[in-house]
């Protein structure tokens, strides 16, 4: 069944009122634009008018600013309550990886992280190149060529979710340290 405009844009509120009422913390709009196309689950298209509207209809407001002026915002009790309505129709996968792509974004933004993915073709097939950075230097990087197109593509999807954890997993292979692949 295909979506309608209305209700993508219906989809798109609930998922950015979801985000800000468990993260809980006053957001810049790039930080809440960040966390919602991270997933693919909301367009940009649909996101920035379904945050304009919020805004309107009183479900987000203005929090406070950054020190450089820039506005932060959080969700209202207005909005608390029509997500306590609406939440059931957000798929429990769909709301598992939003947090946790919500999460990463404000830890990334606090510590000057990044993580970085990108499929390339090169021969007969395609390179994975998964990379993690801070500000200063480059944290972690590998690249593994395929033939197969969707599984590089699903390497790339599993790294882009999982970043972290692969690189811990990475870590506890090379050290030794095989245990935190078994406890994960």
């Amino acid at each position: 069944m295909e979506l309608d405009e209305k209700q993508i844009r219906t989809q798109a509120k609930i998922f950015i009122l979801y985000i800000l009422g468990n993260i809980d913390e006053p957001v810049e709009f790039s930080t809440v634009n960040d966390m919602i196309l991270q997933d693919g689950l909301v367009g940009y298209f649909d996101f920035a008018p379904a945050f304009s509207e919020l805004l309107e209809q009183g479900q987000l407001a203005l929090a406070a600013r950054t020190p450089e002026g820039e506005p932060l915002y959080t969700i209202t009790p207005q909005g608390r309550a029509v997500l306590e309505t609406y939440e059931q129709e957000l798929l429990s996968d769909d709301k598992d990886r939003a947090i946790r792509h919500a999460l990463r974004v404000l830890a990334q933004k606090r510590d000057g992280i990044r993580q970085t993915s990108r499929l390339t073709e090169s021969g007969n097939g395609w390179t994975v190149t998964c990379t993690i950075e801070d500000k200063q230097k480059v944290l972690f990087e590998t690249s593994v060529f395929l033939s197969d197109h969707p599984l590089a593509e699903r390497l790339r999807n599993n790294f882009d979710d999982r970043a972290d954890i692969i690189y811990r997993g990475v870590l506890a292979l090379l050290s030794g340290d095989v245990d935190f692949i078994f406890d994960a």
